[in-house]
C-alpha cells in the first residue's frame, strides 16, 4: 500500500465539495424562476378589472423572495406560448418554479385552459390553436427540482363558455375549471373548487391574490399550511362563497417561500446565532448515523414532537458505531488498524478509523477535526473492490478547507470519502464547523453523510487535481 499527500479534486470531489457548501448554507441561494401573467383587456368580451394589479403586486412579491420573475400583461396566445417555452427552459435548472395566472380560465371536457386576450372560441375545437392547456403548464414547472407551483386566479364566471358551440352535444364547456391531478413535486391551486366560480373583486385585487400577497412573504410559513391560511382568508372575506382549493401533494420535507428567520438571517457581528427551531435541526441531521447529532438534538428540545424517534435514531446510531468498530479488528493473517481520537476528545461515540488509515492518519484527521471544531462521524476507511475503475479508487481518503468558505468568513468544512464502488459510487461524510456572524445559514456544526457518482472523462483517464486555496489535503490512500 502507498500513502501520499494529493490536492483536491476537480471534476468527481467538486460535486462533493458543493455538498458540504450547500449542507453548511455558504454557497448560493436556490435559483427559483415565475412566469406571472395578467389577463385585464380581452378583446373579444367585456374587461376583467383586477388581472394587471393582481399580476403587478404577484411579481414585486416574488422578486423580494428571490424569484427571476418574468411577467407578461395583456397577453396574446403567442405571447403566453412563447412565454411559458423560455420559462420551461429556465426550470430545466431551478429549485423552484412558479406560475401565477390572472385572467380568464374554462373547462372544455374535462381538459383545463387559460385564455389569452385575442382569443375568440367560436367553437369547443377552438381551445388548442387559442389557448393554453394547463397541463402543458403544469408540465414546464415538473422541471424544478424541489417545488413546481401552480397559482391560478381564473376561476371567474366566463363569458366565453355562453356563446361557444359544441362540436359534441354531450362535450361540457364549463366557467370553472376541472379537478387536476399533479404529479411528483407539484402543486396546483384554484382561487375556487373545481366546478365553482371566484369573484373578480371589488378592490385592487381580487379576493384569492390578497390573499396570496398576505401570507407569501410570512417568514417560516411551509408552504401547504400558506394555503390553508390563504383559504380561511379567502372564505371569510366572500362569507364561504368562494373556497381556494390545492391539488397535488409534496414529500415530507418542508417547504418555505421564505426561510424561518433562524435560516435566513444571518446574525449582526457580535450577536449570538439564533437557535433553530427543532423542525429545522431535524432536517439538518435526519439522515445523518451519527449518535452524537441525534443525543444533541435529544438536549435541546426535550418537548419536541421529534423526541421519540430521535431517542429511537440515536440507539440505532450507537448500535451501527458498535458493530462498525467490531469490524476493523483484525482477522487472521491480516494487520488492520482501527483508531480512535486522542483521548482528550473521546467521547461515548468516540470516532472510529480502520481499513486502510494508519495510526498517524487517524490522528492527524482527528486533530483538524478539533482545530476546525467540525464533528467526527464513527467512520471506516475501506479497501475499495478490485472491479472499482482505477481513476476513482484514488479518491478514498479525506480532505479539509485550509481557509474557511466565503475567503474565510464562513465555515470551515471537511470531507471524509470511506468508499467507493464499481458503479463509481462514492460514499462518506461531509463535515462542517460552527457558522461566524456572516454565516447565511445559522444551523450549528454538523456532520452529515453523503453519496455521490463519478463520471468517467471521454478517455477514461484521471479527471485532472487542481490545487486551491480553499483545500488542505490530508491523508489520501492511493492503491
Amino acid at each position: 500500500m502507498r500513502r501520499r499527500l494529493a490536492v483536491l479534486a476537480g471534476r468527481w470531489l467538486g460535486i462533493a465539495i458543493a455538498a458540504i457548501v450547500i449542507a453548511a448554507g455558504e454557497a448560493r441561494a436556490d435559483k427559483r424562476v415565475a412566469l406571472v401573467v395578467g389577463n385585464s383587456a380581452y378583446q373579444k368580451v367585456p374587461a376583467l378589472l383586477n388581472p394587471l394589479n393582481d399580476a403587478g403586486d404577484i411579481t414585486a412579491s416574488l422578486e423580494r423572495l428571490g424569484f427571476a420573475v418574468r411577467r407578461l400583461t395583456d397577453a396574446s396566445y403567442e405571447d403566453m406560448r412563447r412565454g411559458l417555452l423560455e420559462f420551461g427552459r429556465q426550470a430545466n435548472d431551478a429549485d423552484m418554479a412558479l406560475v401565477f395566472f390572472a385572467g380568464h380560465g374554462m373547462e372544455i371536457g374535462g381538459e383545463n385552459w387559460l385564455i389569452p386576450v385575442d382569443a375568440e372560441l367560436r367553437s369547443d375545437t377552438d381551445a388548442e390553436n387559442e389557448a393554453i392547456s394547463l397541463r402543458a403548464v403544469m408540465l414546464q414547472v415538473a422541471k424544478a427540482r424541489n417545488l413546481g407551483l401552480v397559482m391560478l386566479d381564473a376561476c371567474r364566471n366566463n363569458p366565453f363558455a355562453a356563446k361557444m358551440k359544441r362540436s359534441i352535444r354531450t362535450r361540457a364547456v364549463e366557467s370553472g375549471l376541472a379537478r387536476t391531478e399533479p404529479t411528483d413535486n407539484v402543486l396546483v391551486a384554484y382561487a375556487a373548487k373545481d366546478g365553482t366560480t371566484a369573484n373578480d373583486g371589488s378592490g385592487r385585487n381580487s379576493p384569492f391574490t390578497a390573499a396570496l400577497l398576505n401570507n407569501l412573504e410570512k417568514p417560516g410559513l411551509e408552504v401547504t399550511f400558506m394555503f390553508r391560511n390563504v383559504r380561511d382568508e379567502v372564505m371569510t372575506s366572500t362569507k364561504r362563497e368562494q373556497q381556494p382549493f390545492v391539488y397535488g401533494s409534496l414529500s415530507k420535507d418542508a417547504i418555505y417561500l421564505k426561510e424561518p428567520p433562524a435560516a435566513a438571517a444571518a446574525t449582526s457581528p457580535g450577536a449570538a446565532p439564533a437557535a433553530p427551531s427543532d423542525e429545522m435541526f431535524w432536517q439538518a441531521i435526519r439522515e445523518s448515523n451519527v449518535a452524537g447529532l441525534f443525543e444533541e438534538f435529544v438536549r435541546r428540545f426535550p418537548d419536541s414532537a421529534r423526541i421519540s424517534e430521535a431517542r429511537t435514531r440515536m440507539a440505532e446510531a450507537r448500535k451501527s458505531a458498535e458493530q462498525a468498530a467490531s469490524a476493523t479488528r483484525p482477522s487472521p493473517g491480516e494487520s488492520r488498524i482501527a483508531m480512535q481520537t486522542p483521548a482528550e476528545s473521546a467521547t461515548p461515540d468516540m470516532p472510529q478509523a480502520g481499513g486502510l488509515f494508519t495510526a498517524q492518519d487517524a490522528s492527524r484527521l482527528a486533530g483538524i477535526a478539533s482545530g476546525h471544531r467540525i464533528p467526527m462521524p464513527n467512520y471506516r476507511v475501506g479497501r475499495p473492490d478490485a472491479k472499482v475503475p482505477a481513476d476513482v479508487r484514488k479518491f478514498v481518503g479525506a480532505w479539509a478547507t485550509k481557509v474557511a468558505f466565503g475567503g474565510g468568513r464562513g465555515r470551515q468544512a471537511m470531507l471524509i470519502v470511506t468508499d467507493v464502488d464499481a458503479s463509481r459510487r462514492a460514499t462518506g461524510y461531509y463535515g462542517y464547523g460552527p457558522p461566524s456572524s456572516t454565516t447565511f445559514n445559522q444551523n450549528p456544526a454538523g456532520v452529515l453523510a453523503f453519496a455521490a457518482r463519478s463520471r468517467a472523462t471521454r478517455s477514461g483517464s484521471t479527471p485532472p487535481l487542481r490545487a486551491g486555496k480553499s483545500s488542505s489535503p490530508l491523508a489520501t490512500t492511493c492503491l
